[in-house]
């Protein structure tokens, strides 16, 4: 809200300059200048080359009579209103073309019964005839490049999959949960109370919460006006309590008495922030949650020390360990930023609490898909975007810092993307290589919903023997997507 509209015009520029760079690497486009260089040098392209080559870059506002290509970012020609086949606009670059708009006629695409589907900040490759320079007949899309995937040594995966330190065998087992975490007629947290000993009970390796935690659209939080959240104690006095008091007494004690109940369970915390939590700033990108008074005295209660800011998440490190030296003591709790990338052992994980699938859709515009795959495809654009949030402009109420724009990229291709939504929860495979999964919310107004439990199985011990022993040392991809199993339960 506070950014200049040059340095918001500056970073929008930015990222479909790099994006036109991705696109072009991955189609082979080249634009007219380069054509005209190759030409003088006396380049000849091989005529398989040329069969593979797309065809050549071209500014939006040139009128040709003939096919060309070109490139920029889908628009909406309304300022208000969802995008529509009338109304969607392809803009090019400031630097090209001076930010000039054309308007897409998509017929020839509905009448060859090609699938498309578009939104608003989306950056595409658009061929066609662009006869007059102000609208371009369509004759195909292509719709972004994914990241790059990661590729690992041999030697490596064989540590992470079968060594004494690693799952010595074993699937890792990788559960996401999404808030709210308590139904909408109380601030008992009963849902996530059941959660914590299904994790008592079933141990996985880590567990992936992503907020809101403490839900500012929750009838008894009001923070509006900053009295807090309303709550009653046992004797059904009614009383304010602040959102950190809330986020402590409620989660980090459920947390903590789950590891003093076992102090041998190896279960890792992962806390993922939502523009939704009351105690957090509702600005995306978010960083870690942390507490904000930093080390608190023993001597101070936590419900005081909670008063003034304390999550009371270092009690959760310490329960059922005190005797532990501080170096022995491996970390349980670890919190990310919002939307974050992150590695577990070899898998790749992609994480946002945003509910970006809902805000897609609803700004989408989209033609000849095939039944059922619609929200597979809006969960594809994340990855051709390169980006946790490509939506541009952003939905109402998403609050985006664009002076943050990089911390939204997605640096590379992950293996699973968990993306929580209040669209039917669902795992699938897009981009070749990357699960996309939608947990669900915990609850659903009064009664409890869904969680997803990932298990991830390791590669054959002799397939990864056999890696070592090539030249450039076993390189090689991961396919994690060929080894994971996904299990959407209800709670």
């Amino acid at each position: 809200m506070f950014a200049p509209l040059e340095k918001r015009a500056n970073v929008l520029e930015d990222r479909l300059h790099d994006m036109n760079g991705h696109i072009c690497e991955k189609y082979g486009i080249k634009n007219e200048d380069e054509e005209m260089v190759e030409s003088m040098d006396g380049v000849v392209v091989k005529s398989e080359e040329k069969e593979g080559k797309i065809g050549t870059w071209t500014p939006v506002n040139v009128p040709k009579q003939h096919k060309v290509l070109c490139m920029g970012r889908i628009c909406n020609e309304a300022h208000e209103g969802r995008l529509n086949r009338a109304s969607i606009r392809l803009e090019d670059t400031k630097a090209q073309t001076n930010g000039s708009r054309i308007a897409l006629d998509l017929q020839g695409i509905n009448s060859s019964k090609q699938s498309y589907s578009l939104f608003p900040g989306q950056i595409v490759a658009v061929e066609g005839v662009n006869s007059s320079g102000r609208t371009m007949q369509a004759s195909r899309l292509m719709d972004g490049a994914a990241p790059p995937t990661e590729l690992m040594g041999a030697e490596e995966l064989l540590d992470y999959h079968h060594g004494a330190k690693g799952q010595d065998g074993n699937p890792l087992s990788i559960v996401s949960m999404c808030g709210p975490f308590t139904t909408k007629d109380n601030l008992d947290y009963d849902p996530l109370l059941d959660a914590v000993v299904r994790m008592m009970e079933d141990k996985p390796d880590v567990v992936i919460l992503c907020g809101p935690f403490v839900d500012v659209r929750h009838p008894l939080i009001k923070g509006d006006n900053g009295t807090g959240a309303t709550v009653v104690d046992d004797n059904g006095k009614r009383m304010a309590v602040s959102h950190e008091c809330l986020f402590a007494s409620k989660i980090s004690t459920l947390l903590e008495d789950m590891y003093q109940n076992d102090p041998q369970l190896k279960t890792q915390i992962v806390l993922v922030p939502s523009v939704d939590d009351a105690f957090l700033d509702a600005v995306y990108p978010q960083p870690p949650m942390e507490d904000l008074t930093g080390d608190v005295p023993a001597s101070i209660p936590r419900e005081v020390a909670a008063k003034f800011g304390d999550l009371g998440l270092k009690y959760v490190e310490l329960a059922g360990r005190e005797e532990l030296p501080k170096n022995e003591r491996q970390q349980r709790v670890h919190c990310v930023s919002n939307p974050c990338t992150l590695q577990i052992n070899d898998v790749t994980i992609g994480v946002t609490s945003t509910d970006v699938l809902f805000h897609i859709s609803s700004d989408e515009c989209n033609a000849n898909l095939a039944p059922g795959t619609r929200l597979t495809r809006i969960a594809q654009h994340l990855i051709q975007q390169r980006s946790y949030y490509p939506l541009f402009p952003a939905a109402k109420g998403a609050s985006l810092d664009l002076s943050k724009a990089k911390q939204w990229e997605m640096p590379i291709q992950p293996d699973i993307l968990i993306v929580p939504s209040k669209l039917a929860s669902f795992a699938r495979s897009v981009a070749e290589s990357t699960i996309v999964v939608n947990p669900g919310e915990l609850t659903k107004n009064t009664t409890g919903g869904t969680y997803a439990v990932m298990d991830v199985h390791p590669m054959k011990r002799e397939l990864l023997e056999s890696g070592m022993k090539k030249a450039d040392g076993g390189m090689m991809g991961k396919g994690v997507q060929d080894r994971l199993r996904v299990d959407i339960k209800r709670i």
